[in-house]
């Protein structure tokens, strides 16, 4: 019944992938250049066109989880519970969890968080979004199983 509302239309996927990958390597090449640094040097000027482009793709990210919230998690909620699949509610729970805090780590880091705290945070930030890599890889579809 709640099946084709689980399927994410392939634009939509893709726009997820595309926008996660952008994400991934725009991060780590801002850490790379940020933290490869001389610590009392100025920050080039690719920094801050990585965390532009970062920012853009999380932007993206963020319209593309909306429409996932909006209608693949309550179907899947459901569906998930009438199905006997509790697995498949813990993964989502999992991954929906790592990616609303590594929003809210990153809402910390351009609004809330003291100085101090900017680089522990960023690293926290980092790792939720590369602990988002195998929770996905848990909750993905899977062939044959048929609720995907």
């Amino acid at each position: 019944m709640h099946a084709p509302l689980l399927k994410l239309p392939r634009w939509h996927k893709q726009t997820l992938y595309a926008a996660f990958g952008l994400l991934l390597l725009s991060g780590t090449a801002w850490l790379w250049v940020h933290y490869g640094r001389e610590v009392d040097s100025l920050p080039p000027p690719l920094e801050a066109w990585l965390m532009r482009l970062h920012g853009l793709s999380s932007m993206v990210m963020l319209m593309a989880l909306g429409m996932v919230l909006g209608q693949h998690v309550p179907s899947g909620w459901r569906l998930s519970r009438m199905a006997g699949r509790p697995a498949q509610k813990r993964s989502g729970v999992w991954l929906s969890s790592a990616l609303g805090l590594s929003v809210l780590t990153a809402y910390g880091l351009y609004y809330l968080v003291p100085e101090a705290w900017h680089a522990p945070t960023a690293w926290a930030h980092a790792g939720l979004a590369v602990a988002a890599l195998p929770l996905w890889w848990w909750h993905r579809p899977r062939r044959g199983a048929g609720h995907h």
